[in-house]
């Protein structure tokens, strides 16, 4: 059905709720819904657009729009902690299902 984003900041302040789209990334879709995301390499190198995943991780996909450069740290579980949302977006999945997803990213803008 569908995968609602919410992007909040540190303290838990909502700074946006949007839909998914599949073939984009987190900041593109961001952007897609008027939020001024920060990125600058695109490629997941330089960590300008990562942000904390909250919720949703299994729902991630790391290679939406290519393979970041730079690896992240992980949890004990092996799960990723953080996102590159310059590359990194839904799974294809995830939005095609018949169920509803939330995903919660956390970025200090």
């Amino acid at each position: 059905m569908t995968v609602t984003i919410k992007l909040q900041k540190p303290d838990g302040s909502l700074i946006a709720i949007f839909a998914a789209d599949d073939n984009q990334s987190i900041a593109q879709l961001a952007k897609k819904n008027g939020v001024n995301y920060p990125i600058s390499c695109g490629v997941g190198a330089c960590g300008i657009c990562k942000c904390k995943i909250i919720e949703g991780k299994q729902y991630i996909q790391i290679d939406k729009i290519f393979p970041p450069i730079s690896p992240l740290a992980r949890d004990e579980d092996g799960n990723f902690k953080e996102a590159y949302a310059c590359v990194w977006g839904i799974t294809s999945d995830a939005i095609n299902d018949k169920e509803d997803h939330v995903v919660v990213l956390e970025k200090n803008m």
